[in-house]
């Protein structure tokens, strides 16, 4: 989306009971029809909860469709699969070995939507597994959701048809076109994707554009956080300038070689008067900025190359200053209760020779992957046009 459309409300959803809590609700209460896109689904407790959820509805007449990343949800059984379908659920896998999706090797689907009744929606970065609820396993990880109310979830509507049924954009741009749009109102949202294959860079000129003016301050959180040296510099700039820039990362992450390579950035940002917190209750998987108090953006789009050039993303910008006021009194409420400082003159890694070379290490192999990846999707958009 293009430009900003109004909502009847705005709410912020946060990993473990809220969330599933919130999705089960929306799946019990459909009527005509239920989308569910994500990259991670697993058929662990809480995905059985989920998956006879989705079957209930198909079974009382909704028309359900769940699409789910034949790589993230690689351990979703042929039995769940078969159910789903003898249960009316309409289902299939994104980018399968053999299927034209995957003609683009590592394209993935890295969506994480529902929508019900083309009214209701949510979309965030929390996947269907029991690391995102609160369940026997320990703390859910930290992660973020959107959820809308409105006829605007329409488009999130014919988003889904267009990904299950392979469709082109045309529904979309006729809605886009045809619906009215609002500069005003307390609850204003726009849908941007990433999909650098079909030329969509939606979410990155959201992160750019927002750096580049803010004013008095840019909370960020971020997982598998490898900025771009065009990002990196906005933020330093942002910082020099007089805005209080902060960034929420994980203490310990589920991809211990990102999290190197994370390290090897750490200097530059300290460095540059950038804030830097480590959340240490869980692994962190949230993906969010706020800047000025005025705007934020969520959705499942990380801060590196690989949701930059490779993934399908989806991210909600949103421009409602009570859903705003919650999530900046949320972060500041972690920052200082559950996260610790990051200072320069106090990292272990400063002294450490051998820890500053696998970080380097770490960093110079994202660096290659990225620079290989990015030649060969750059070369492909090429050679579409």
């Amino acid at each position: 989306m293009r430009k900003y459309s109004e909502a009847d409300n705005i709410e912020l959803v946060y990993s473990g009971t809220n969330y599933f809590e919130l999705l089960q609700q929306m799946i019990d209460n459909s009527k005509k029809t239920f989308h569910l896109q994500t990259y991670i689904f697993d058929t662990d407790e809480t995905g059985v909860r989920i998956t006879e959820a989705l079957k209930r509805a198909a079974q009382r007449k909704v028309s359900v469709y769940v699409m789910i990343d034949s790589f993230g949800s690689d351990s979703f059984s042929k039995k769940t699969s078969h159910d789903l379908l003898m249960a009316g659920v309409h289902f299939r896998k994104f980018s399968k070995t053999f299927s034209t999706e995957n003609i683009h090797y590592g394209r993935r689907l890295h969506y994480k939507i529902a929508v019900a009744d083309e009214f209701i929606g949510i979309i965030g970065g929390i996947n269907i597994a029991n690391k995102y609820n609160n369940t026997s396993e320990g703390n859910p990880w930290l992660d973020y959701a959107v959820q809308i109310k409105g006829n605007v979830c329409e488009y999130l509507h014919l988003l889904c048809e267009k990904n299950f049924k392979k469709q082109n954009n045309k529904a979309l741009n006729i809605w886009e076109n045809n619906t009215p749009h609002s500069g005003s109102g307390p609850h204003l949202i726009r849908f941007r994707h990433n999909d650098f294959l079909k030329g969509k860079n939606e979410i990155h000129q959201s992160y750019t554009e927002e750096m580049l003016h803010a004013q008095k301050s840019i909370t960020i959180v971020a997982s598998y956080f490898l900025p771009g040296k065009s990002l990196r510099k906005l933020l330093a700039n942002a910082s020099k300038r007089g805005v209080t820039v902060k960034i929420i990362l994980a203490d310990h992450s589920d991809a211990v070689s990102v999290k190197l390579a994370e390290n090897y950035l750490y200097d530059f940002f300290l460095r540059n008067n950038i804030q830097l917190f480590e959340w240490k209750n869980s692994v962190l998987h949230g993906k969010a900025m706020l800047v000025d108090n005025k705007w934020a953006t969520v959705g499942s789009y990380n801060l590196n190359f690989l949701s930059h050039y490779i993934s399908l993303e989806l991210n909600v910008d949103v421009m409602d200053l009570q859903f705003i006021n919650a999530f900046n009194e949320h972060l500041q409420h972690i920052i200082a209760t559950a996260c610790k400082p990051i200072s320069l003159n106090k990292r272990d890694y400063q002294k450490n020779k051998f820890k500053q070379i696998i970080s380097w290490l770490a960093y110079s192999f994202f660096r290659i992957l990225m620079i290989i990846s990015v030649h060969k999707k750059s070369h492909k958009v090429r050679y579409k046009k």
